[in-house]
């Protein structure tokens, strides 16, 4: 019988997954310091991770880095996201309205997960933030989704360069048939380009993007 508090081999495996989303190319001696597992145990959950291409090991270093089969495995869970194919004619409007590039995120845990843009076509450009995980309190989406649940209707959050220097998000709400808030829709540019005379333009293009998908996961 499993021991009470005892973590599952997947378990174990998942939580090393995590390790290497952190921090890339980790050797068995870190992975087994941060997992709190010993070197065989690590050992033998890299070899399995290692032979279904979760994971790859750097030849040189000897160090582990994530796989090209999480891609594919990350690819089909936003395929599986219903509301993405809805939502993409209205990304791509307010990107074009805007002429920034336009997000979809989720909440994980305590974390804000960004899983789908339309970049802007601008030769200058935010790094992308497809995969990116950010505190839920510090980015706009996390916070939009969190106040989602207490409050009805659209809003609009702000985030100037909390979550990343001389950058600025502003996002609302995505609620799915029965009004919960299922994801947020968001603007990311770079904060020289966020003037003052244009808040009220992006707010209310935003929000409107937010009604509009709605209606759309609603009909």
């Amino acid at each position: 019988m499993k021991k009470k508090g005892a973590k599952t081999s997947v378990e174990k495996a998942l939580d090393l997954i995590e390790a290497l989303k952190e921090r890339d190319n980790l050797g068995v001696t870190e992975l087994s310091s941060i997992l709190g597992l010993n070197k065989n145990n690590v050992f033998r959950i890299l070899a399995t991770l290692e032979v279904k291409g979760i994971i790859e090991q750097d030849k040189e270093t000897g160090h582990y880095r994530l796989g090209m089969k999480l891609l594919s495995l990350e690819h089909a869970y936003i395929k599986s996201l219903y509301f993405i194919k809805k939502a993409k004619p209205f990304m791509r409007n307010l990107r074009n309205e805007t002429k920034e590039s336009v997000y979809i995120s989720v909440l994980h845990e305590n974390a804000v997960v960004y899983i789908h843009s339309e970049e802007t076509k601008r030769p200058v450009l935010v790094n992308s933030r497809i995969g990116k995980r950010f505190p839920a309190s510090v980015s706009a989406s996390g916070r939009a989704i969190i106040r989602g649940k207490r409050d009805k209707g659209f809003f609009v959050e702000e985030d100037i360069e909390s979550a990343e220097p001389e950058v600025v998000e502003i996002a609302t709400v995505i609620r799915d048939e029965a009004d919960n808030p299922i994801a947020a829709v968001s603007v990311v540019a770079p904060v020289e380009r966020y003037k003052k005379e244009d808040v009220q333009f992006f707010k209310k293009a935003l929000i409107e993007t937010g009604i509009d998908i709605t209606g759309r996961l609603k009909s």
